[in-house]
C-alpha cells in the first residue's frame, strides 16, 4: 500500500512539474555557427619586421568623430607622429584642427578640407608638405606613394571611398611577384569602419586603390591622385 501511495505521489509530482511553464535559455542549447574571419587583424609588429613589405611602424589612424572630419584626423595623426607639441589624440584636438585648417560641416555644399588647406595647416604648424596631383594615369603616382612609405616619409592621400576621404599611406607588399594587380596598400585610416577591428588601419588591393584615387564630389574640380608628402621642416 505504501508502496502504490509513493508512486503515485512521484507520479503527481512529474506530471506537476512537466506541465509547469519554463524559461529555457535557447542561446545555451542551440550551437551557434562560428563567425568567419573576413578580415585578419593587421598586426603592425609582424609588418615592420617583415622583409618584402615597406611599413611605417608608430603612424595609424586617429578615428573621427564626425562624418566630415577625416582630414582633421588625418592631420592629428600625422601631427602626433612628428611629435608636434600640443597633440593628443582626442575630440577637442580634432575639432581644433579643424578650425584652424577651416573644415566645413555638413550645413556647407562641400563639407570637408581641401588639399591646399591641409597644406596650409602643415606649414603653418612646422612641417613641411609637398602637394602633388596626377592624371596621367601610368602608375607614376602608386610608384611615388610606395617610394614614400620605404623611406619612412608619410603620403596623406584623398580619394572617393565613402565619397571623399582623406588618409595616411603607411604600408606596400608587392607579394614577391611582377603582378602588379595583387600588390597591397595599408592605410592609416581614419574612417576604418570595414574590418572586424577598428585598429586604425584599412587594407585595400593597391591597384584597385589607385583607380579610385580621385575626387568628384567635395572640391571645386575633378582631381585626380591628391598627395601630400609630409616631412619634418628643414632646420
Amino acid at each position: 500500500m505504501k508502496t502504490f501511495l509513493m508512486l503515485g505521489c512521484i507520479a503527481a509530482f512529474l506530471l506537476a512539474t512537466c506541465s509547469s511553464p519554463v524559461a529555457v535559455n535557447r542561446a545555451t542549447i542551440t550551437p551557434q555557427p562560428p563567425r568567419i574571419a573576413w578580415f585578419p587583424r593587421v598586426d603592425p609588429a609582424v609588418l615592420a619586421t617583415t622583409p618584402q613589405v615597406d611599413f611605417i611602424a608608430g603612424l595609424k589612424g586617429y578615428q573621427q568623430t564626425t562624418e566630415y572630419t577625416a582630414g582633421p584626423a588625418a592631420l592629428l595623426s600625422v601631427a602626433k607622429f612628428y611629435h608636434l607639441a600640443g597633440i593628443e589624440e582626442n575630440a577637442a584636438t580634432e575639432m581644433r584642427i579643424a578650425r584652424a585648417a577651416g573644415t566645413r560641416d555638413l550645413s556647407a555644399s562641400k563639407p570637408g578640407t581641401k588639399p591646399e588647406e591641409m597644406v596650409a595647416w602643415l606649414e603653418k604648424n612646422g612641417l613641411t608638405a609637398e602637394l602633388t596631383f596626377e592624371d596621367k594615369g601610368d602608375g607614376s603616382a602608386l610608384a611615388k606613394l610606395r617610394e614614400n612609405i620605404r623611406r619612412g616619409v608619410p603620403t596623406l592621400v584623398e580619394w572617393i571611398d565613402v565619397g571623399g576621404n582623406w588618409a595616411i599611406a603607411v604600408g606596400y607588399d608587392d607579394r614577391q611577384n611582377a603582378n602588379p594587380w595583387d600588390d597591397v596598400l595599408i592605410l592609416a585610416d581614419p574612417y576604418d569602419r570595414y574590418d572586424d577591428t577598428q585598429d586604425g588601419y584599412t587594407v585595400v588591393n593597391a591597384n584597385r586603390f589607385y583607380w579610385m584615387w580621385f575626387d568628384a564630389l567635395y572640391f571645386d574640380r575633378l582631381t585626380w591622385r591628391t598627395m601630400i608628402t609630409v616631412t619634418r621642416q628643414k632646420q
